[in-house]
């Protein structure tokens, strides 16, 4: 080790490139390590990197320095960090598949009801601007003629009432996704808090006829507020909207698992392995066309006696960007898995890309 005196031959100028040489070689390179999302089962495949160009050099522009003991330091002295590889920036994670209906639940049911959250988040997805894949529906202005809480009741339609008014929305809006508009209703809440059918009041802007006679019967026999004494007239305004995802037609009749078994680690391996430099690259592409993209793609495979996956579609999730999603899709359909035992099957095959922002 060299020992620096003030009768040392080594000048301040040389003592200061050393210095600064030091001090970057030992500073702390920065983790790119990738964080797969977080799931809970152990068995995840990170997609295969993309290999990507060589990092260029940073250039700097530094002023001429003033000082007599300040002298210039290669601009490759100082050259930035290699650029993280996309694969980091933008990671592709395969989760185990499982067959239709069939996923593993935890037996604790807290930590099945938080997994459940997560999913649902994952499968909703998100990117930078504004998106709400469900459709939009909102109760307001509640009147009452009667003993009872206006407040109470909106918040008891619009927890209560949701889903029994999404049924009514949601069959009509596959078949036509620009379908929407408003509704008033008008019931009778009794006096033990249910709800009769209601009427309608006035003239609808929703045009669906099934629609409306749906949302009639839809309030009967809802709980609602118990009122304070005898009943009491009940009216409120619905308004109905399609979602930026479109809504997906159930299947009729529903499709089956099928007999066929296929050990879903080996399915696993294969699909990181031979889709997975492709899906990396549908995603990275969709990142640059939709900032801030993410989600889950839960994609139903139906595989043939041979391993042959003849169609495959998106089930459970609402990609936020459906070109992202038919690439990955097209990706995926060209693995060829082995021969399921007993014959064909409905394989589900989730891939999450990216994280939620």
């Amino acid at each position: 080790m060299m020992r620096c005196t003030p009768g040392s031959a080594v000048s301040r100028a040389s003592l200061l490139i050393l210095f600064l040489l030091a001090d970057c070689s030992a500073a702390p390179a920065s983790s790119h390590a990738a964080v797969a999302a977080p799931v809970r089962s152990s068995a995840v495949v990170p997609a295969q990197p993309v290999m990507s160009a060589p990092p260029v050099a940073a250039t700097t522009s530094a002023t001429a320095p003033t000082h007599p003991d300040l002298v210039p330091v290669a601009a490759a002295s100082f050259a930035s960090e290699p650029p993280t590889p996309p694969h980091v920036l933008n990671p592709v994670v395969f989760e185990r598949p499982y067959k239709l209906g069939m996923r593993d639940r935890l037996r604790d049911d807290d930590l099945a009801r938080d997994e459940d959250q997560e999913l649902a988040r994952w499968n909703e997805g998100g990117r930078r601007e504004r998106w709400h894949p469900q459709p939009r529906v909102m109760v307001d202005n509640v009147r009452v003629q009667g003993k009872v809480s206006a407040s109470a009741v909106l918040r008891e339609a619009r927890k209560n009432g949701y889903w029994p008014i999404r049924r009514c929305y949601d069959a009509a809006l596959a078949s036509n996704q620009a379908l929407r508009g408003k509704i008033s209703l008008r019931f009778t809440l009794r006096s033990g808090g249910k709800a009769t059918a209601a009427t309608v009041v006035g003239t609808p802007t929703l045009e669906d006829r099934a629609v409306i006679d749906c949302l009639r019967k839809a309030f009967r026999g809802l709980d609602l507020v118990r009122t304070r004494k005898g009943d009491a007239k009940v009216t409120l305004d619905i308004a109905l909207n399609p979602g930026d995802a479109p809504m997906k037609a159930v299947e009729d009749p529903p499709p089956t698992a099928g007999p066929g078994q296929l050990d879903v680690s080996v399915a696993q391996a294969l699909v990181a392995a031979g889709a997975g430099a492709a899906v990396q690259r549908c995603y990275e592409a969709g990142v640059e066309r939709v900032p801030g993209l993410w989600g889950r793609l839960a994609l139903r495979a139906d595989v043939a006696p041979d391993g042959s996956i003849v169609s495959i579609v998106e089930t459970e999730s609402t990609f936020p960007d459906p070109r992202t999603a038919s690439c990955v899709a097209d990706s995926i359909r060209q693995v060829r898995l082995p021969p399921p035992r007993g014959g064909d099957l409905r394989l589900m095959i989730p891939v999450r890309l990216g994280r939620p922002q």
